[in-house]
Parts: structure tokens; C-alpha cells; sequence
């Protein structure tokens, strides 16, 4: 199945009864110095955007679709991240639409890390935050709600909430603000 879902193009596809396959070209919008409303990235300079790939696997513990485990990778021009979990579908309809959770490890390489967090001498100097340079490892831990509704054969309007507590390694940095991030969006899938 091919999709569109906001900035994202992708195809998707089950392997057999118990494989969900997804791949997937996204676009990063990077960030402005003025997407902090207090000034807390002032001095650290514009982060260009750019296009990242994205590979999922769910494999279902059963052919209902109930439970799985999930992993995917996202890599591109500023490192890789890696996310691994479990997840549960509520309800009993087996044509991509309702309610699902995930509970899930992020993991991610220094170069991720130090794009989004990590802040280097010249940025230091701008800004007069303290330089950073972040390892890779464990990113968070998380929990992501989803839920899809058909609007009919080709269309789906797609909702989703997200809450990821950090690592200790990432609450080093200076630009974190808070130990979590939140995240909430709302998009249409064009199946």
C-alpha cells in the first residue's frame, strides 16, 4: 500500500499474517534559533532541514493483530535513531483503523544526539551556554498513542499523542528544558 501522511511518502505492506513492513521518506524541518519562545536557543544558530528514511517492522504475536513487537530505524545526513517496543491494537477491526499504544526504547548515535542537543564551541560562544558534545546510547523511554479513522476506501485522518522521558546522558545538555517532551499531531493518509 502506498501513502501520504503529512510531510512523510511511503509504502507499506504485510510480509505474511504476522509481518508489517514500512518504509518511508520523511522530511525534517530542522529548527530556527526562534522556534523557543523564551530566547533559550538564541546564539545557536539555524539547523537546516532535510530528508530522512525511515524502515518499521511489527511482528504480531498472533495473526489477530493484537500485540507486537516493533522496531524501526531512521537514518539520514544528521545520524540514525533506533526505536524497539511492544504494542497493543484495541477493539477487534483488522483494517488499520482504531486505537493503538506503543511503549518503546529510543536509542540513537552521538551524531543524532549532539544535532538535536549538543551544542559546539562556536554556538557556546554565541549563545553563552556551556559547549556539549552527547554521547549515543539510550535517548528515552516513551509511549505513543495512535488512532486512525477511515473516512472512506482512500482516505484515513490520523491522530496521534506522544510522551518520551529522557535519558540522563540527553538531560546534560543545556537545551533541555524539561526531563519529557510531548508531542501531539494530526495528519490524513491517502491508502
Amino acid at each position: 500500500m502506498f501513502y501520504f501522511a503529512g510531510e512523510a511518502l511511503g509504502l507499506r505492506g504485510l510480509l505474511d499474517e504476522t509481518w508489517l513492513i514500512d518504509t518511508l521518506l520523511g522530511f525534517e524541518e530542522g529548527r530556527e534559533e526562534s522556534d523557543s519562545d523564551d530566547g533559550h536557543l538564541n546564539g545557536l544558530g539555524n539547523q537546516e532541514e532535510g530528508f530522512e528514511v525511515v524502515l518499521q517492522a511489527r511482528r504480531a504475536f498472533s495473526s489477530d493483530w493484537r500485540s507486537w513487537i516493533i522496531g524501526r530505524v531512521v537514518t539520514g545526513g544528521d545520524g540514525n535513531l533506533g526505536l524497539f517496543g511492544v504494542g497493543y491494537c484495541f477493539g477487534s477491526q483488522n483494517d488499520s483503523s482504531g486505537s493503538e499504544v506503543n511503549l518503546v526504547a529510543v536509542f540513537h548515535d552521538s551524531e543524532y544526539a549532539n544535532k538535536g542537543f549538543g551544542i559546539n564551541v562556536m554556538q557556546a560562544a554565541a549563545s553563552g551556554l556551556a559547549a556539549t558534545n552527547l554521547n549515543g546510547g539510550l535517548r528515552s523511554f516513551g509511549i505513543d498513542y495512535s488512532y486512525r479513522h477511515n473516512i472512506n476506501e482512500d482516505w484515513q485522518i490520523y491522530g496521534e499523542a506522544l510522551f518520551e522521558y529522557f535519558s540522563s546522558e540527553l538531560r546534560k545538555s543545556p537545551i533541555v528544558c524539561n526531563n519529557y517532551e510531548t508531542e501531539v499531531g494530526i495528519g490524513f493518509i491517502y491508502v
